[in-house]
């Protein structure tokens, strides 16, 4: 009786500590969570606050803009909050020599982990229900917010003798803009194709929208098209006299029937394992889909020795520390991503290199931990040259 209410105590208490971890985990991530966040959004205020305050589109709208832009920051800071909070927390509780107080009490390192595992699988879940949904749809939502937007300030009437820049590289001009969106004296400038400019003048001008194609059209009477390429020694200059021309403006791809065609980061993982053909750019994203909610299980083998092993560096150390390794995925997984969508003869199974490197080196970093090996960072290069070096050099 007296062995089984010991075996009781030591169970109680190793949920007791395993709850202290979980918060001090989940502390410095959530703090990261929002600063990250906030960040990320203030990258995007300034456009934004340009569209409220000189184009006079309602807060609301924009309101709409950032909130749509929410999945694909969170995809980024989600990620990066829960690896500050591993790094952060088990520095704190390395410096306090907490860590080795409950290695006393009889928890190894891999009950300490349990905690940290749990956030982990919490956060891969949330982060594939951003990859697999929530972000391409965003993105969906955002562009056609950005169309209705656009299509509103066009339905309230051109202003005649005002330059229109809201089109990317196209400049629209009226001399006289009726209340029928009938224009006289129009000029335009494309510059849509870095190879070629292109200047349009026509005596009158029609634009119209189309939300179920995401595109603008406009239609021009009686007018002169000149166009210059600009990327060769001797630019050829062409000159067309034209009755009736017309410029599509688009905010989308088209298929055969210019409908709209949305792209692989718009379409949800159904959407795009439903197409009975997947062409290379869809292979690439569902791999990438796939791939990238197993981040925080790798941060987790790589944060927890990492930060116990770092206790002198404190938060604003495991910060910029998590930073390092959270850039270093990720312009690994963009690397491989480029590379895999560049060249068709790479098997797209280099999109999982990331998560094996990460892996491999997280595994080593943890075991050497869980047996109290100390380690520093050129053990990490040592890791790297170890399958290059045959034999063991000898002392």
């Amino acid at each position: 009786m007296a062995s089984k209410y010991v075996i009781e105590c030591a169970i109680m208490s190793a949920r007791r500590i395993q709850k202290y971890i979980f918060r001090e985990i989940v502390a410095p991530m959530g703090i990261a969570l929002v600063i990250l966040t906030f960040v990320l959004l203030m990258g995007n205020l300034l456009k934004l606050t340009d569209l409220v305050i000189n184009k006079g589109i309602p807060l609301g709208e924009i309101s709409l803009l950032f909130y749509y832009l929410l999945p694909s920051f969170f995809d980024i800071a989600l990620g990066m909050a829960f690896l500050i909070g591993i790094l952060v927390g088990f520095s704190r509780l390395s410096a306090d020599h907490e860590i080795i107080a409950m290695k006393s009490a009889g928890l190894s390192l891999r009950q300490m982990t349990l905690p940290v595992v749990a956030i982990a699988l919490a956060t891969s879940l949330a982060l594939t229900a951003i990859a697999f949904t929530a972000k391409p749809a965003g993105k969906r939502n955002f562009k056609e917010q950005v169309f209705r937007i656009l299509q509103n300030r066009l339905g309230k009437g051109l202003e005649p003798m005002v330059f229109f820049h809201d089109f990317k590289d196209v400049v629209l001009f009226a001399q006289e803009v009726d209340s029928g969106g009938q224009m006289k004296g129009v000029f335009l400038s494309d510059n849509r194709d870095p190879a070629e400019h292109s200047v349009i003048s026509a005596r009158t001008g029609r634009l119209f929208s189309s939300p179920t194609s995401l595109a603008f059209t406009i239609f021009l009477q009686d007018g002169t098209l000149h166009n210059r390429a600009v990327q060769k020694k001797d630019s050829e200059y062409r000159l067309l006299n034209f009755s009736e021309y017309q410029l599509t403006l688009d905010f989308a791809e088209k298929n055969g029937n210019q409908e709209r065609r949305l792209a692989p980061k718009e379409m949800t993982l159904g959407e795009i394992l439903a197409k009975p053909k997947l062409n290379r750019k869809m292979k690439i994203e569902v791999h990438k889909r796939l791939a990238t909610p197993f981040a925080p299980l790798l941060f987790v083998l790589l944060g927890v020795p990492l930060g116990i092993h770092s206790p002198r560096s404190g938060r604003m150390g495991g910060f910029a520390f998590s930073l390092v390794i959270f850039l270093f995925y990720y312009l690994l997984s963009s690397f491989f991503e480029t590379l895999c969508l560049e060249k068709e003869a790479i098997p797209l199974f280099l999109m999982w290199i990331p998560n094996l490197i990460f892996l491999a080196v997280g595994t080593s970093l943890f075991n050497r931990a869980a047996r109290e090996k100390s380690f520093s960072p050129q053990s990490i290069v040592e890791f790297f040259r170890r399958p290059s070096n045959g034999t063991k050099n000898s002392s």
